[in-house]
Order: structure tokens, then C-alpha cells, then sequence
């Protein structure tokens, strides 16, 4: 269990359900999600949207292992990525905090899409550099939150192949589409579209997988993230999802015919 943290990838739970937030609307919102393993509930996930004091949409997630886990082995990880319009295009600013026992990770992104550059900055290795990247380039954060969007109607293609700027490397990505199935989940019977993502970096999702993420069709959020790993299947099932402080209602699926 000491390791089981540390392998099941946080990036791939994290690079899962980045999915689950809002489309860019004022409105703050909260998704929370229990982590199982083989079926036993050890951890929490928490992602979150909305806009800052500066007006600028801020994306976030948070994950954190159960007390009786953390005991010997603390996890506390937490991905923040904050957009902000100007002349030149997007300018995203995301920052990366990674507590996993004895390891550290705090680092910074600075990605200009529309521009083709990225700015990269490691606070623990002591690292800076300035990149040039492919424009059209996303970062984890707004990728899935974008790809979320997309298949709730916005103008993004679904589908198809992608380069994500992570850990001050380019990688490639394939995203690929199912057909829609009703699931049993905490919110009754729901329909949700499959959606699975295949990196062909070497360095990416190296040690876990991420399966499939499924997204409702009645309001588009991720309702479970399913990830491989080496010690068994890992689970991200939505237990509770509020809008400005509110519950947001999800309607069970219609019965078939």
C-alpha cells in the first residue's frame, strides 16, 4: 500500500477527470469524488471552477488519500490552472504541487496557445526554461476541461489527436469517442458516452493507464474515471456536484421501451 500511491499515477487520475468541471460560466462549481481500489474507498478527489478576484477562470483539482493510508504514506496533490485574456490570446499559468511521501513536486506552466510558446519553471530541481510548441498546444487543465465542453456542444473537434504541454515536455495524444450506455451511479441510472485517451509518448502514462471516463449526457460531467494500474483498477466515482453552493439535479436516464 506504501507504493500504491505513487503508481497508480495521480496525473492519470488527474489527466481522467480534469473532464469533470465546469464549461466557462461564472458560476462556481464543485464536483467531489471517492477513489476506490479493488473496491476499497482510499482516497478523495475535489474539482473545482470558477472565476478569481481578477476576473480570470480558474480550474483546480485536489487529491488527498485517507487518513489510515496517509498515516504511512501521505498523498496531497493539487493542480491549479488560471487563464487570463489578453492581447496576444489565452495566457494559462498552471501550477503544480505534488506531495507523495518523501517525494516533492512544485513547478510552474506558462503556456501562450495561440502564440506557440511555453514557459516552464521547476522550484524543487531549481530549473527554467523557455520553450517553442506546437500552437493549438493545451495544457492537462484546460485540455479536458475543454474536451469536456466539446462534447457538451462547444466548437472543439472530439476526437482525434492532440499535443499536451506536461512536466516541460510535448506529448501526443489520441482521444477516441464511444457510443452512449446507461450506467447505475450514486445519481440513479445515467447516460454516458466513453471516452478514452492513448498516448503515444513514451513518457506519458508510462506506469497507468487512464481506461475510460464517462461523461453524462444530461449535464455533461464525469461520472466515473476508470485508470490501469499496476496494483489493480482504479476508480473516480462522482459522489456530490454543486453550483454556486446548490446541488445540481441530474435526471435518471428514460426507461427502454
Amino acid at each position: 500500500m506504501k507504493s500504491f500511491w505513487k503508481r497508480i499515477g495521480v496525473a492519470s487520475l488527474a489527466c481522467a477527470a480534469l473532464l469533470a468541471a465546469a464549461p466557462r460560466a461564472a458560476a462556481d462549481e464543485q464536483l467531489d469524488y471517492d477513489i476506490t481500489w479493488v473496491g476499497v474507498s482510499v482516497g478523495t478527489m475535489v474539482v473545482r471552477s470558477g472565476t478569481n478576484a481578477a476576473g480570470h477562470l480558474v480550474r483546480s483539482l485536489r487529491i488527498w488519500n485517507r487518513p489510515w493510508i496517509a498515516l504511512v504514506y501521505p498523498v496531497d496533490t493539487t493542480v491549479e490552472c488560471e487563464i487570463e485574456s489578453t492581447p496576444q490570446g489565452p495566457h494559462h499559468v498552471v501550477r503544480k504541487r505534488v506531495l507523495e511521501n518523501d517525494f516533492r513536486q512544485d513547478d510552474v506552466l506558462e503556456l501562450w496557445p495561440d502564440q506557440g510558446e511555453a514557459y516552464w519553471s521547476n522550484a524543487v530541481q531549481h530549473v527554467a526554461y523557455r520553450s517553442v510548441v506546437p500552437v493549438g498546444s493545451r495544457d492537462l487543465a484546460s485540455f479536458f476541461f475543454d474536451l469536456r465542453d466539446a462534447i457538451s456542444g462547444s466548437p472543439l473537434q472530439v476526437g482525434g489527436d492532440y499535443q499536451l504541454v506536461m512536466d516541460g515536455a510535448i506529448h501526443d495524444l489520441k482521444i477516441e469517442i464511444g457510443a452512449p450506455k446507461t450506467l447505475r451511479t450514486p445519481f440513479g441510472k445515467q447516460a454516458a458516452i466513453p471516452v478514452s485517451a492513448e498516448s503515444k509518448s513514451p513518457t506519458l502514462f508510462s506506469r497507468n493507464r487512464p481506461k475510460s471516463v464517462w461523461v453524462a449526457t444530461a449535464k455533461p460531467a464525469v461520472l466515473f474515471a476508470d485508470v490501469e494500474s499496476r496494483f489493480g483498477p482504479v476508480r473516480a466515482t462522482l459522489v456530490k456536484w454543486t453550483m454556486d453552493g446548490a446541488p445540481v439535479a441530474l435526471a435518471p436516464a428514460p426507461a427502454k421501451p
